[in-house]
């Protein structure tokens, strides 16, 4: 496996996400500039080899809704990708419903795979669910879902980290699974304010994960990924007192892999970009479920 976790196409990435999220933020041209101009001084600042993409990513975004003043650029297409996905839901659920109970658990991984192909302004990169629906026959590419389901005992304090808007509505699906089965799944969305497309308080309720979940919370901090850094105590705690964590989408893999995770923990993703799939040892574009023991990092 290799380790490296940014590559060159990272900076072309962040560069180009970020000048569509200026564009989104404001039609004055001399803010556009600004912002633009801010941005590159960053990237020649904190662009390097041992970057985290995701880190420099949100900082990226504090700095360009400081100087816009937009606080959220993704809102009216994050509440279309929640629409959507609701919209295909039911045909998603009748298939999980007619899946044998042995399958059942990896059906619901496989869709909650699917909903992460959302994931706007990555360049090269087809974020329409409808077109994602293709991959659901496909096998996951690493499956740990065997495994993971052999640790969840009747009353398993289970963490359930979402990604993005749109495709929480999906996750729906999978933490219902996982109480079926037993565990008392906490989910975690986002804190109050916008990061990137990352599905926030309001989303989850929109696409009823409050009633899907045992226990609906936030991380607690304004950040992509998971950031212990910036993350309150309380939810420190929480997390290091799970006795499982499933974590959606390539910001948790790459911020999570950091520290050694807290107890056994599955990323479940799609492997978007290059970098990601050359970290992960898989090609590109590809749904994962990959099983980590406790006290493991990249």
């Amino acid at each position: 496996m290799i380790t490296l976790k940014v590559g060159s196409r990272c900076g072309y990435c962040l560069l180009h996400r970020g000048y569509n999220m200026i564009k989104l933020s404001t039609d004055d041209e001399a803010k556009r500039f600004e912002a633009m101009d801010a941005m590159l001084t960053l990237m020649g600042t904190d662009f390097g080899p041992d970057t985290i993409p995701s880190i420099l990513g949100n900082d990226r975004g504090v700095l360009i809704t400081r100087i816009t003043g937009c606080q959220d650029p993704y809102k009216e297409r994050k509440i279309k990708e929640n629409e959507l996905a609701l919209s295909i839901l039911p045909s998603l659920k009748a298939r999980l419903d007619e899946t044998e109970d042995d399958e059942k658990l990896r059906t619901a991984i496989k869709i909650a795979c699917l909903g992460n192909v959302i994931d706007y302004d990555l360049p090269e990169v087809n974020a329409n669910l409808e077109d994602a629906l293709e991959f659901l026959d496909n096998p996951l590419y690493i499956d740990g879902t065997d495994e993971l389901k052999s640790m969840i005992k009747e009353g398993t304090n289970l963490l359930y980290l979402t990604d993005n808007a749109g495709e929480i509505a999906l996750d729906t699906l999978l933490v219902k699974e996982l109480r079926r089965l037993g565990a008392r799944v906490t989910v975690a969305v986002k804190n109050g304010a916008p990061a990137l497309n990352d599905a926030l308080m309001e989303d989850a309720l929109m696409v009823g994960m409050d009633e899907a979940a045992d226990e609906l919370i936030t991380t607690g901090a304004d950040a992509i990924g998971i950031r212990l850094d910036l993350s309150p105590q309380w939810f420190i705690d929480r997390y290091n007192k799970a006795d499982l964590i499933v974590a959606k989408g390539m910001a948790n893999w790459e911020t999570m892999t950091e520290n050694p995770v807290p107890c056994p923990t599955m990323y479940v993703f799609r492997t978007k970009c290059e970098p990601v799939a050359m970290a992960v040892g898989t090609p590109e574009n590809q749904s994962i479920a990959y099983l980590v023991e406790k006290g493991w990092k990249l």
